[in-house]
């Protein structure tokens, strides 16, 4: 048992199961290439859970199909198949690779939103009633009493079949506005028969399915049920159920048979932030310490667990009993390991990016990319990343996230690597965007650590790589992840004083001066570069940035309404500047990933201090501020916004002229990163891991 967090590495008993530990995860559907045609776990698949098996998770839980998936009626989501005893061979398989190293698997069940009464038909949204909570998700079906025995059935099936394969617990899913759950909630359901008004009637198929679970299984087989007590959801029908309605809600589970109360919070139509990266670690906690006082059952908090300390807090507060996520499983595999065996400092936590999220849920697509983990999607073949056939020597030219990822895969494959910055400390973007993504800094504090630990890389600051560098160094292959280039605007002004650009702030980070008309400028920007080429931290430039009225001023008008002008603006908006943020498309927030744009554009909506300019393009920059041309549906309006600073934040574009100048010498070269193809951290991430694994 870990000393550092005791109660986190301690075993509880769940039914008639012992978890090795206080760390599950909850279930997940990762998507297209780890199911093939017929619906059965692929080696990614499997390997997937064995490193999570082996990285000392107590409990896996994952996502089963209930009825068989045909090319005509493929399913909303490629996910293992339990509808028969010819599925038994490779659920085996799954539940094989997790009890080889003592982790346990609990199956559930996929009955979100989606069913369908026949294989021969397409999945569709099914629910007590035809109420939708948001228009596109939907329309639903109203269940009759046919549709609610056979949906019994169905689930009843795929429970048998799951236990059959040597799984060891099964999960009920009825939370986040799935079909169980919109049974449970006033706000959807307006039956008129014995499952629809009071709660009693509301909660009992949820409870008929757990009781019928029950008596399938046996007294001692554990069954789990995700929940959603708070659902942050109304409609004409009432409002959804509070954490008062909730305590009413655990008695009828538990005496149903439920053995764990796995709570989640919110549905998927709920508007209020979740997991966003503003929400704090633990921040849920509240809703699971609430109903552990009334429950007789182990309670899991989830959402927004990815920091130890703060599980061990939570645990020993006494607010929940066992803490459950997925993010923190998908940044780094050994987790509970690394927990248990007092190790915290190696964790690769998780950067709360959602690009995860993002790409399973909102695009569809598999889970291949993690701002911390590049060993998804096709990466996780291979459990074991080869040697090098040949010992090569390899620069890289840059220490972003593509860069350090790089450098320490291609040594661990066997390089003798070298990693270059032209600044005086590593780290590239991540140094600038810690300051407005505070969380960034966990990843810039892990690469640190890991390269500190691994020597064998030799790092090079305040050096620039050339042709004749390279050809100094005598290098094998060089992989460049030197950043973008920062995309610019041609406009009167813009080389005024006030006008500053995100390459202003990184040049200043790295001690390089940056050049702006005027005495006053020069000498701050050459004693604020100086300065931080010798002391630099994300949590001191945040600060400085929110506090100092220097180089922003007491009003922004931020021109590009991007990822990059959102992150500037949240930090000015927290440090009370008068802020108008301006994009000549036609959403602010256009590339921001989907779990926040609504989040973040809502808060700028709801904030006095920030105006939002849509469809607007900046024709001049001015000594007061910017003067543009904004597209409305009467047609085009100029407008003059005042600032005190004009802050140029458009993003990225390729940056291929080392590259280009390397390969015409015949130099092995890759590139990376935001260089090759500008986009986010995991988009990085990813392609450095690829070409460290390439060289």
């Amino acid at each position: 048992m870990g000393r550092l967090f005791p109660l986190l590495s301690s075993p509880i008993q769940v039914g008639g199961v012992r978890f090795r530990n206080r760390m599950m995860t909850t279930s997940m559907s990762p998507g297209a290439g780890y199911t093939d045609e017929d619906s059965k776990p692929t080696q990614r698949f499997l390997n997937y859970l064995e490193e999570r098996a082996q990285g000392g998770t107590a409990l896996i839980t994952q996502t089963i199909a209930p009825l068989r998936r045909t090319k005509e009626h493929p399913g909303l989501s490629p996910i293992p198949a339990g509808y028969g005893e010819e599925c038994v061979g490779h659920l085996s398989a799954m539940a094989e690779v997790v009890h080889r190293h003592g982790g346990l698997i609990c199956g559930q069940p996929y009955f979100v939103h989606d069913w369908k009464t026949k294989v021969d038909e397409d999945e569709k949204p099914w629910g007590p009633s035809d109420i939708s909570i948001l228009k596109f998700m939907g329309p639903f079906t109203a269940m009759n009493l046919e549709h609610i025995a056979l949906f019994k059935q169905h689930f009843l099936n795929c429970a048998k079949v799951i236990r059959d394969s040597g799984w060891d617990a099964i999960e009920v899913m009825a939370g986040v506005g799935g079909i169980l759950n919109r049974f449970i909630s006033p706000a959807t359901n307006n039956r008129t028969d014995h499952y629809g008004g009071p709660l009693e009637n509301r909660v009992r198929l949820a409870c008929e399915v757990i009781s019928e679970l029950r008596a399938m299984v046996g007294p001692d087989y554990p069954i789990l049920v995700r929940w959603s007590p708070v659902e942050y959801v109304s409609s004409p029908a009432g409002e959804g159920h509070t954490i008062t309605d909730a305590l009413k809600v655990v008695p009828f589970l538990e005496e149903a048979g439920a053995d764990l109360h796995n709570l989640a919070v919110g549905w998927h139509e709920t508007s209020v932030p979740l997991t966003i990266k503003t929400i704090p670690d633990g921040h849920w906690s509240w809703i699971s310490q609430r109903i552990k006082s009334v429950a007789k059952k182990p309670v899991v908090t989830a959402y927004r667990q990815t920091d130890p300390y703060v599980m061990e807090r939570v645990l020993a507060e006494g607010k929940a009993d066992v803490i459950g996520g997925l993010r923190y499983s998908i940044a780094d595999p050994a987790f509970p390991n690394k927990v248990t065996g007092d190790r915290p400092q190696e964790i690769a936590m998780c950067i709360c990016c959602n690009r995860c999220l993002d790409d399973v849920v909102s695009q569809e697509l598999p889970l291949t990319k993690c701002g911390v983990n590049p060993r998804l999607g096709a990466e996780l073949d291979i459990m074991e990343p080869p040697r090098a056939d040949r010992r090569k020597r390899v620069l890289v030219a840059g220490s972003g996230p593509a860069g350090m990822i790089a450098a320490l895969t291609a040594s661990a494959r066997g390089h003798q690597v070298t990693l270059v910055e032209s600044g005086p400390r590593v780290g590239g973007s991540v140094k600038m965007s810690s300051i407005f993504s505070p969380m960034h800094e966990r990843l810039l504090k892990h690469y640190q650590l890991r390269l500190k630990r691994h020597p064998e890389v030799k790092i090079m600051l305040n050096t620039e790589v050339t042709p004749e560098f390279v050809r100094r160094q005598r290098a094998d292959a060089v992989i460049i992840a030197v950043g973008g280039e920062p995309k610019g605007i041609d406009v009167p002004g813009v080389g005024k004083p006030h006008v500053v650009t995100s390459h202003d702030f990184l040049d200043m980070l790295n001690g390089r001066v940056v050049k702006k008309p005027g005495v006053f400028n020069a000498v701050a920007w050459r004693a604020g570069a100086l300065f931080l080429k010798l002391y630099y931290t994300p949590t001191f430039g945040r600060e400085v940035t929110k506090r100092s009225p220097w180089p922003l001023g007491k009003s922004v008008a931020i021109i590009g309404g991007g990822l990059p002008g959102c992150e500037l603006g949240e930090l000015t908006m927290e440090s009370g500047r008068r802020t108008a943020i301006l994009e000549e498309g036609k959403k602010i927030g256009y590339d921001v990933g989907a779990s926040e744009r609504f989040h973040v554009t809502s808060g700028f909506k709801k904030s006095e201090l920030v105006d939002t300019y849509p469809n607007t393009k900046v024709t001049e920059i001015t000594d007061t501020g910017v003067v543009a041309v904004r597209l409305t549906p009467e047609g085009e309006q100029c407008v003059a916004i005042p600032a005190k600073t004009v802050a140029v934040t458009l993003g990225f574009q390729p940056n291929m002229g080392l590259a280009e100048q390397l390969r015409n010498i015949g130099v092995e070269v890759y590139a990376v990163g935001d260089c090759h193809r500008p986009g986010r951290i995991a988009d990085a991430t990813k392609a450095g891991y690829q070409a460290g694994m390439e060289v």
